[in-house]
């Protein structure tokens, strides 16, 4: 009996000595509680500290007081001069937001990955050259930004981040993304422009809950046919690269709004392209059209259609099927004749 009542004093005093975190708030709470913008004036009240702001302090590294602040829950460290990130943040296990835009990271600590509740994680305009493996951690992720940096490749481990809904690495140095990006089900918002990518993975087409996928100036000369799988996108713009054909696979877009393929290399479209029933805005200029499919009078829903700088001579008859359209831009093309059309079309 001796030995047990001993047994659970010790777990009793060992409790009372670890530190205690509160319970987190919620995004409304946040919302109400003071934004502490000096360490000194959070050291006063340590206990009291969910949000920091350290913007624009000049900091050269992240001091270690932080990591007394162990309700911390929302830390801005934007426009610092930051080369390395502590691998002490992961005392932090209450941090929900962290933003670490425009310092000078070139990587992140292993340590990154061991912050549990971490929900969006800001690294816009760094030189970040790589993301460690331990990334695939961060299971609540909802946002990662990585836009400016410098970063040619992407972990295996990014397709771990079940939850995530919104990733940016545009203007990196990507040449290729991992097939396990496709494991991301909840990424909705897709941000892959000004890298070097040659293609998209097969695995692009598991992403069933994506909404907008932005591709613009790359390197891709050619769809994989599991874009059909994107069922949810109503955005997908693609300006800017090498595409020479489309895929008949674009047709099955069903609830595709906007297409964007502005400078590429098409000579002409699939007829298939007629199937997208929700399209209202479709960007063609700059390409080497020389005619339209028939087909396209079947967008009844089109309300902007650009074919600036093709080489069209004409349009086909259907385009008076087109009752929704606003605008359309035909310079730079050899048209001479235009369909009627039974609405007030203004022509650029």
């Amino acid at each position: 009996m001796k030995t047990k009542l001993c047994t659970i004093l010790v777990v009793v005093v060992f409790v009372l000595n670890l530190p205690l975190f509160a319970q987190l708030k919620t995004k409304k709470e946040l919302e109400s509680l003071k934004q502490y913008t000096s360490i000194a004036d959070a050291l006063r009240e340590p206990d009291k500290v969910y949000i920091l702001d350290l913007l624009g302090s000049e900091l050269k590294e992240l001091p270690a007081d932080v990591f007394k602040l162990k309700n911390l829950q929302v830390l801005y460290l934007y426009e610092n001069q930051l080369k390395t990130l502590p691998k002490e943040i992961s005392q932090l296990k209450n941090l929900q937001t962290i933003y670490l835009d425009e310092n000078q990271l070139t990587t992140l600590p292993k340590e990154i990955g061991d912050l549990p509740n971490l929900e969006v994680l800001g690294l816009h305009k760094n030189n970040i050259t790589s993301l460690p493996p331990e990334i695939g951690k961060l299971t609540k992720l909802t946002t990662l930004i990585l836009t400016e940096n410098k970063l040619t490749t992407l972990p295996i481990e990014i397709g771990k981040l079940a939850n995530l809904e919104m990733l940016d690495i545009a203007y990196n140095q990507l040449t290729t993304c991992p097939n396990e990006l496709g494991n991301c089900k909840n990424l909705a918002t897709l941000y892959l422009a000004n890298n070097k990518l040659a293609s998209l993975p097969a695995g692009i087409g598991n992403l069933s809950n994506l909404k907008e996928l932005y591709c613009d100036e790359n390197q891709i000369a050619l769809l994989p046919p599991k874009i059909a799988d994107l069922a949810k996108i109503q955005v997908f713009s693609l300006a800017n690269n090498n595409l020479s054909a489309l895929p008949i696979e674009i047709g099955k877009l069903s609830n595709l709004i906007s297409l964007y393929l502005s400078e590429n290399k098409l000579a002409a479209l699939p007829g298939e392209i007629g199937n997208l029933g929700s399209l209202k805005n479709l960007y063609l200029s700059g390409n080497q059209l020389t005619k339209l499919p028939d087909e396209i009078g079947n967008l009844s829903h089109l309300q902007e259609l650009n074919l600036w700088n093709n080489k069209l001579k004409e349009l086909p008859a259907e385009f008076d099927k087109l009752r929704e359209l606003q605008n359309l831009g035909i310079g730079g093309n050899s048209i001479t004749i235009l369909p009627v059309f039974s609405n007030n079309v203004q022509i650029y």
